[in-house]
């Protein structure tokens, strides 16, 4: 069985995703149990695409789920949840070179919290008020900002069924811990041992969360098996009468069966 599924959206950025790509496999080969990596294409254009479908052949735990259209961090985490099979889920970006290393401090805090989550400490001149992330977070801006950093993991049983709306990746901890689950933020910086503490949303946060809702639209992942094909996409759709951005359930698309044409002709 799986043990570890790690999620890392990407459009286009296939250099650096080849790059972490064997850095991560051999930091979860060390962690003993099995695992998987789920790269989610969100429809990057042919070049990159093939490139990755390349990778599919070389590295036998990689699975990639691929978009239809754009649709943005949110939807990508979505599908690969979906898609995870493992007891454990983990997030980060193809740009994070450094989450190889911190996987280790990341997972063992999982025996006491259901969601844990990566804030890298920043100087004293670098800190940001925390009003100055509402127009990020009130544009529901659907892909990552250069300065921002996806790196996570958590328990499946509490990331199983989010669908989350456009944006609504960065109030992830936010969400979780509003529908009490426990969630811990690890702080690092180079050079001095990781301090985590329990995570409480803030007034941004959960103005955000309630605002983010707005956005939802059902989206599907199509599976790139190696041999080349589809598998049935999964299809996000939202509960009726549910206000929350993460209770949208997934539903398997059922297989279209050929229509067998009539052979008896009516008299």
């Amino acid at each position: 069985m799986i043990h570890y599924s790690v999620l890392i959206p990407q459009q286009g950025a296939i250099d650096s995703f080849a790059y972490l790509l064997p850095q991560l496999c051999a930091a979860l080969g060390d962690l003993i149990l099995p695992y998987e990596i789920i790269a989610i294409d969100d429809a990057s254009v042919a070049p990159a695409a093939s490139a990755l479908d390349k990778l599919v052949h070389e590295y036998p735990a990689l699975r990639v789920l691929r978009f239809d259209r754009p649709r943005g961090t949110s939807a990508s985490l979505s599908a690969g949840i979906a898609a995870a099979r493992g007891d454990l889920v983990i997030a980060l970006d193809p740009g994070n070179r450094q989450a190889p290393s911190a996987l280790g401090q990341l997972i063992s805090r999982l025996s006491q919290h259901d969601l844990v989550f990566v804030e890298r400490e920043a100087s004293s001149g670098a800190r940001r008020a925390p009003w100055s992330r509402v127009p990020r977070l009130l544009a529901a801006q659907a892909r990552l900002d250069p300065s921002e950093e996806l790196f996570w993991a958590a328990r499946h049983e509490a990331v199983k069924g989010l669908a989350l709306a456009r944006g609504a990746f960065r109030v992830l901890p936010a969400l979780l811990a509003s529908r009490g689950f426990r969630v811990c933020r690890l702080k690092l910086a180079w050079g001095l041992p990781p301090r985590g503490a329990k995570y409480t949303p803030g007034i941004v946060e959960r103005m955000a969360i309630r605002w983010l809702d707005r956005s939802f639209e059902p989206h599907l992942a199509c599976e790139v098996t190696r041999g080349g094909a589809e598998l049935s996409p999964h299809v996000a759709v939202r509960v009726p009468g549910v206000r929350d951005v993460a209770r949208p359930r997934y539903v398997p698309q059922p297989a279209v069966a050929p229509v067998e044409k009539d052979r008896h002709e009516s008299a």
